[in-house]
């Protein structure tokens, strides 16, 4: 419950409230937003939405002024100052409660976390004024974090590495994926924390949030170096397979953007990620579902040096370069890399006709 009367040149009162459970059309394009409006006792409507921000759509309540007329339309609303005013005290004071109810009452501010974060998050996208505010407001899980625990912002920059440049994070639609997915391997093998953010609004806030001086980064995206003490055994790498790597290349031109060795894997032989200005994996198949139009993105292909099938492919490659199964284990590696995102595989036959093949004549040398 929040009660407060603002005095002085424009004077209102209001009396608010958030509902412990999340109503189920909270999101639907008919439900209705803002507190009740009364003007000298005399009730004007039942949801003023010019009151408050659409991403605090959750609260309820009444407002009552004096200042404005009774004959207020919503056309004089949208471009009424007293309106301006007090939709502005309206928002500060719940954010202010909030971020309240967060340092005092945790376990409390948790309940309604739970209920209202989707909404809330809206705000780091819609509301720049009040960005700084939001970000002490938002809460994620992380690699660090048991499952249904959370973490801050602040207590992320609080606790990375000294050497650390970014605070990173993966999308997903579940955790329990993310976690065993390739991209942190070498995140968890380096002891660096990544949060792990399973709202779809997440894809669009994170790649524009900040805090404390840091930026966030998608570990799904762009080149990631952890080890920068490594540079040279990286580029060791790159020397040591560079025919194989152009070989791949050469032989994936239709279907990748480009190949690199790898700084984020430790275990898996290859991964796909986006290249650093282009939308992710998650993100476009998001934007698939909700029935948007998306071009044909490629992506880079990273494969992992220390990996056994990349050692063989470079042992098969020096005994001969124009061995068969070098091209089929090129298209190999890029339908794993696949698999390992969830994503469909090109061609499922021809996939199943080569493990098919390989698996027979593995099996002839047992």
């Amino acid at each position: 419950m929040i009660h407060f009367r603002a005095e002085g040149t424009r004077e209102f009162s209001a009396l608010l409230f958030i509902p412990t459970k999340a109503p189920f059309d909270m999101f639907y394009k008919d439900y209705k937003i803002g507190p009740t409006l009364y003007v000298k006792r005399v009730q004007i409507m039942d949801h003023c939405e010019e009151l408050i921000p659409i991403y605090l759509r959750f609260v309820k309540g009444v407002v009552e002024s004096a200042d404005l007329p009774l004959n207020v339309s919503r056309e004089i609303l949208q471009s009424n100052k007293q309106i301006e005013v007090i939709k502005k005290n309206v928002t500060k004071k719940i954010l202010d409660t909030l971020a309240d109810m967060k340092n005092t009452e945790f376990e409390k501010y948790l309940e309604f976390y739970k209920e209202f974060h989707k909404s809330l998050k809206e705000g780091l996208y819609l509301d720049h004024q009040r960005k700084d505010v939001l970000k002490d407001l938002v809460l994620f899980e992380s690699i660090k974090t048991e499952s249904g625990k959370y973490t801050t912002l602040k207590q992320y920059v609080d606790l990375m590495k000294p050497d650390q440049e970014f605070i990173f994070y993966m999308t997903g639609s579940s955790r329990a994926e993310m976690e065993s997915s390739p991209y942190l391997e070498a995140f968890k093998d380096k002891d660096y924390d990544v949060l792990l953010m399973l709202d779809e609004i997440d894809d669009f806030i994170a790649p524009d949030l900040e805090y404390g001086g840091k930026k966030l980064k998608s570990v799904t995206k762009g080149d990631v170096e952890l080890d920068k003490d490594n540079k040279s055994d990286k580029k060791d790498a790159e020397k040591k397979f560079k025919k194989v790597i152009d070989l791949i290349r050469d032989e994936l031109k239709d279907d990748i953007k480009d190949i690199r060795v790898s700084g984020r894997l430790k275990d898996s032989a290859c991964c796909l990620v986006a290249d650093e200005g282009d939308m992710d994996q998650n993100l476009e198949r998001m934007m698939k579902a909700m029935g948007q139009a998306m071009p044909q993105s490629k992506r880079i292909l990273e494969i992992n040096p220390l990996h056994p099938l990349i050692e063989s492919m470079n042992a098969i490659f020096e005994k001969d370069k124009s061995h068969p199964i070098l091209k089929e284990y090129a298209k190999l590696l890029y339908d794993q890399a696949l698999l390992l995102e969830g994503s469909k595989l090109k061609d499922p036959v021809a996939f199943s006709k080569t493990m098919s093949k390989i698996m027979v004549e593995n099996a002839k040398g047992v």
